[in-house]
């Protein structure tokens, strides 16, 4: 009597349903998954707007005056950062006025001398350039500024690498946070 051997595994049609689901699967989470992550990203930008608003409001209370020299107000130069933050370029009068009480400490806001911390990341290996102005549309009605009794400080980054534009927000006195362009 000859025995048999029963052939087990999957046939073709079966290996080729699970890679299809598997596939369907991947599209809908893969997008998901990188929208998710972009929006983490924002988390740095709005802690970074509110060290802005403290150093400014220190200043304010110490100084009477703001000024765009964030280390003057003790905030922190960011690190590993996707956000350029702080002010579109220095104004030397408002950095004058409060450095001459502090007693000519050095201020190394980004290497080119702006208002700013530059990004050092960015999705693609490209970083955000320099706080941008916006615009006068911001979602607060002004664009990134300052004056003795007002500031709007900016952040922009490149987090996402499926969308073009930089993400930006704003930041004023009144701590006002608005998202004044979506890049994710």
């Amino acid at each position: 009597m000859k025995l048999l051997k029963k052939q087990e595994g999957f046939t073709l049609v079966e290996l080729m349903v699970v890679v299809a689901i598997i596939g369907i699967l991947s599209a809908v989470a893969i997008p998901n998954f990188k929208r998710y992550q972009a929006k983490s990203k924002v988390s740095e930008a709005k802690l970074s707007l509110a060290g802005v608003f403290t150093a400014m409001t220190t200043l304010q209370s110490d100084y009477d005056s703001f000024a765009t020299c964030l280390d003057f107000g003790g905030f922190a130069e960011p690190k590993n950062n996707y956000y350029s933050v702080g002010f579109t370029g220095r104004d030397a009068g408002l950095d004058a006025a409060v450095d001459g009480r502090l007693g000519n400490p050095a201020c190394t806001n980004s290497v080119d001398d702006g208002g700013h911390y530059l990004a050092e990341r960015g999705t693609g290996g490209a970083a955000a350039g320099a706080v941008g102005a916006y615009g006068a549309a911001t979602p607060i009605g002004r664009n990134v500024s300052i004056s003795s009794d007002e500031f709007v400080a900016g952040a922009n980054g490149n987090i996402s690498a499926d969308e073009a534009l930089e993400d930006q927000w704003v930041i004023d006195q009144e701590k006002q946070l608005a998202n004044a362009q979506v890049g994710y």
